[in-house]
């Protein structure tokens, strides 16, 4: 999987962020935004370092380094991490560091006070290393804010379109899925909330998660 997430977001890294605020995506990455900076704003504070794993372009990185002391925007794509360097660059900000890599294989030596991932960790296939990674990485009383695929009959037929656009199968969670992933690495669940096109009987297609260590 990770030589095709390489390939398609390197190739894609140039209309990313026009594709992302067009309409065919804007009713999902909207109610996301809103959702993830209203816990950003509640919980980052000046003096956090933050890890952001699949950070891409930096749609959220650029707004949360300017209420922290530093973020590390890690992603597997080298093309659009370009792109977030330029932006840094245009905007004058010096607190993003960039690391380029599989977030499974690269070494993190540093701890960190907040772990976010927007849409991105349905990537990374083996879910019990993930959450034992990002754990292993969170100082005590550290928090983690997330956005991934939530498994449910509408979001499968999402994935399997992803599929024949990417070539890739994305992994999905169920609430009872990350509830059990949290607990059995240490983690209390502040708010789980399924969003997008969630209705009384319907799930919402994107999860959101804020727990602590």
């Amino acid at each position: 999987m990770e030589e095709k997430v390489i390939r398609f977001y390197d190739s894609f890294a140039d209309t990313y962020d026009e594709e992302q605020e067009s309409k065919n995506f804007s009713f999902v990455r909207q109610p996301e935004k809103e959702m993830v900076l209203k816990y950003i704003n509640l919980v980052a504070k000046k003096t956090f370092s933050v890890l952001e794993i699949g950070a891409g372009t930096g749609r959220f990185t650029l707004k949360i380094a300017p209420l922290v002391k530093e973020i590390t925007a890690l992603d597997i794509s080298t093309k659009m991490l370009e792109k977030l360097k330029e932006k840094t660059k245009q905007k004058d900000i010096s607190n993003i560091k960039v690391v380029c890599g599989d977030f499974l294989d690269v070494s993190i030596k540093e701890k960190f006070d907040l772990i976010v991932s927007f849409s991105a960790i349905e990537y990374i296939a083996d879910s019990k290393a993930l959450f034992s990674k990002i754990s292993s990485l969170l100082n005590e009383g550290g928090k983690i804010i997330i956005t991934t695929a939530h498994d449910t009959f509408f979001r499968w037929w999402g994935r399997l379109g992803n599929f024949f656009r990417q070539g890739i199968f994305m992994n999905a969670y169920s609430k009872r899925k990350m509830k059990n992933l949290l607990i059995n690495n240490g983690f209390k669940v502040i708010k789980m909330e399924d969003l997008v096109l969630k209705s009384l009987f319907t799930k919402g297609i994107l999860l959101f998660v804020y727990a602590e260590k």
